[in-house]
Formats: C-alpha cells, structure tokens, sequence
C-alpha cells in the first residue's frame, strides 16, 4: 500500500471539517430538537469549509441522501434524538483524534520506509 502526501492532506481537511461542525454545534442542536419519528440530522460541510446547513433525513433514506448532501468532497455527519451540544463536541473531538491518529499513523510508515 502506497501512502501518498494527499492522504495526509485528507486527514487534515477531515480536522477543519470537524472544528466547522464543533462552530455550529448550537444550529445542529436546535434542528434535532425538531425532528420528526423516524429521521435523523444530517449535518453538512461542504469542500470549501462552509456549514452547508441540516437536513433532516428520513432513516430509510439515509444511504441515498447522506452522499448527495455531502457532494463529493464534503462531510456530512448524522445526529439523532436526544444528541445535545456534548454529544456534538464529544462527535467532533472524536473525528478530530481519528484523523490526527491517521496522520500519525501514515508518517511513522513513511518514516519506516524511508
């Protein structure tokens, strides 16, 4: 497996996505909090770092909606009832550690195979 600068570029977008979700925290709170039976909160961030807003999403629609509202560079990430501004911050804190440990991950690989 071949790790490649742009890997390491991904994870580090993935860490600025991740403070854009923690910035809007109190949006994507207050549109769980109107959620109807049966749906989610998909929150979106598309490619240029903007909060591209909520969507609620019906849970049988999530495997079609959730890539169409991230596009193809964005994140997206799916919030259900009860989630509260703790949860988000917990959320967000949780995909920034996985992509730091990403990065960490592929340096000491490339370190090795240097």
């Amino acid at each position: 497996m071949e790790l490649t600068p742009e890997q390491i570029e991904k994870s580090r977008r993935t860490i600025r996505a991740a403070g854009v979700f923690a910035e809007n925290a109190e949006q994507i709170v207050a549109f769980v909090a109107e959620l109807p039976d049966e749906h989610v909160v998909v929150a979106v961030v598309n490619a240029d770092y903007d909060f591209d807003g909520t969507h609620h999403v019906a849970t049988t629609e999530l495997v079609e909606r959730v890539p169409a509202l991230e596009g193809p560079d964005g994140w997206a990430m799916v919030f259900s009832q009860g989630a509260d501004s703790d949860h988000v911050a917990a959320r967000t804190a949780e995909m920034i550690a996985l992509a730091e440990k990403r990065i960490e991950m592929i340096e000491r690989i490339r370190a090795r195979q240097s």
